[in-house]
């Protein structure tokens, strides 16, 4: 398993799995880029593939993807609200999203990128909400790029503390990519408990106005 996985991250082509994975990651969130951000970070830390390559490269295939459900918002999505009726839940997650991205865009931006599951809805919501293309392109880049390099260093860093030894490493590696993703499963299912909360407020209010 070792010898595969070695072959794999010491192939050139490991950069386009790892730039079409963050791609798809940020339209269709089937199955976390960290998982092999991390593994690449890790094997890095043995001279392959290059770390700074990894984490350049996994930050633009993650802020393509954000670009790509960004558009996609924006033109799918001003259709869609208008045909929401004032008053239901839909309309008011919608009118509560905008509120948000309009009082602290930037920084929902930023966090986004980090919750798998929430971070295309976030991009998703910032192209339906008309969010100024260029705050968010902006904001997204050094969001993705934060996102590279921490996962890089993340696997870098076990990496190194294993160089002795690599069958440890890459366990240490596995663990950190199981790690991650429950946390960001814990915080994504977190904010969406505070979505529905949130929305379930507004409809309380405006029932009584």
């Amino acid at each position: 398993m070792l010898d595969l996985a070695g072959s794999l991250m010491g192939s050139p082509w490991l950069y386009l799995v790892l730039f079409l994975c963050a791609v798809l990651d940020g339209v269709l969130p089937l199955l976390p880029s960290e998982g092999i951000l991390l593994l690449s970070g890790a094997f890095a830390a043995a001279g392959r593939p290059n770390v700074v390559l990894v984490a350049l490269v996994a930050a633009f295939g993650a802020s393509v993807g954000d670009h790509i459900c960004y558009l996609i918002g924006r033109r799918l999505g001003p259709p869609a609200l208008r045909r929401l009726r004032p008053g239901t839940k839909r309309h008011t997650v919608a009118r509560w999203l905008s509120e948000l991205l309009d009082r602290r865009g930037g920084v929902i931006v930023i966090i986004g990128r980090f919750l798998p599951g929430l971070r295309s809805i976030t991009t998703l919501t910032a192209g339906v909400t008309a969010y100024p293309w260029r705050a968010f392109a902006l904001f997204d880049a050094i969001g993705a790029l934060m996102w590279g390099i921490s996962g890089t260093c993340l696997g870098y860093f076990a990496g190194t503390a294993f160089q002795d030894s690599p069958a440890q490493g890459l366990v240490v590696a596995l663990v950190l990519v199981a790690v991650v993703i429950t946390i960001n499963e814990i915080a994504r299912r977190a904010q969406c408990r505070h979505l529905r909360s949130s929305s379930g407020r507004d409809d309380s209010s405006d029932v009584r106005e």
